[in-house]
């Protein structure tokens, strides 16, 4: 009895060490720290379809096999990056040198900005490989700032064009934020905040002025241009025609010698009479 007994009590054992051997392993949630979330991906499921969180229970059996599953870990707090973006308007130069004060239509914009990558957004970009590590996902972010800015720039520009009589780098981070449609042009980026600290915006309405400046002499170019080349075409046509006259009356009086005898004697009207029939 005693001996069946050590029996059982040791098949509990192990079973008891196997099991908790599994919870072990197959309890991703325990790996993730306070400040991070994890992704799953196994080679027999692919990417798990939730973010794993500390503090939410999670136990997952890809694990238990060897080499089967990997647990990627990323920081979960917003990352804040100092940028700007610099340029000029379309053919910026070519308007510039149409008005007298040759105005500057450059622009720049320098903002403040926190971002953070939406779980959902997470999981399919690594889904797609095309972030598998923490170091991945801030290259990512940093190079969402540098487009974040880009769409402030265009936005205040665009609003500095519609009311050029109002401040538009007065707008709100609100205003800012619904005019540059983060949720579209970002792909699941979230903008935690946003400050713009610099902005330098063209005239919009004296650019528009030295473009349609630039419009009309180009269109009177175009019309000289379209004129002299009528010119030319008729020039050159003119002269053919002469060169070819000329080749017939030639080509005429080498055939018909006695034309050359009427010329001679002066008489020019019986010449051209007599020349015209035989050319003709």
């Amino acid at each position: 009895m005693r001996k069946g007994a050590k029996h059982f009590f040791g098949t509990v054992a192990v079973l008891a060490l196997a099991g908790g051997a599994a919870f072990f392993f197959g309890w991703v949630q325990f790996r993730i720290k306070t400040d991070e979330c994890g992704v799953l991906v196994s080679k027999t499921s692919g990417v798990y379809p939730s973010v794993i969180e500390k503090g939410t229970f999670c136990w997952r059996w890809e694990p238990l096999l060897p080499t089967n599953a990997t647990l990627l870990t990323f920081q979960l707090k917003p990352r804040s990056y100092h940028t700007s973006v610099r340029g000029a308007l379309p053919s910026a130069e070519v308007y510039s040198a149409q008005v007298k004060s040759a105005p500057d239509f450059a622009y720049a914009c320098d903002i403040d900005v926190s971002l953070r990558m939406t779980k959902e957004a997470l999981l399919a970009k690594v889904g797609d490989s095309e972030i598998t590590a923490d170091a991945e996902l801030e290259a990512y972010l940093s190079r969402t700032a540098d487009r974040v800015a880009e769409l402030v720039a265009a936005y205040l520009i665009a609003e500095s064009a519609a009311d050029p009589t109002g401040i538009a780098t007065s707008r709100s981070t609100e205003h800012i934020l619904a005019g540059i449609g983060t949720d579209d042009a970002l792909d699941g980026i979230e903008v935690v905040s946003l400050f713009v600290r610099d902005a330098k915006i063209p005239d919009a309405e004296l650019y528009e002025r030295a473009k349609r400046t630039y419009m009309t002499f180009q269109d009177y170019v175009d019309e000289a241009l379209i004129a002299s080349a009528q010119h030319q075409a008729d020039t050159i046509l003119s002269d053919n025609r002469a060169v070819s006259r000329l080749t017939q009356i030639g080509e005429t009086l080498k055939k018909y010698p006695e034309l050359s005898e009427i010329l001679k004697n002066g008489d020019s009207a019986d010449f051209i009479k007599s020349l015209n029939e035989k050319v003709q």
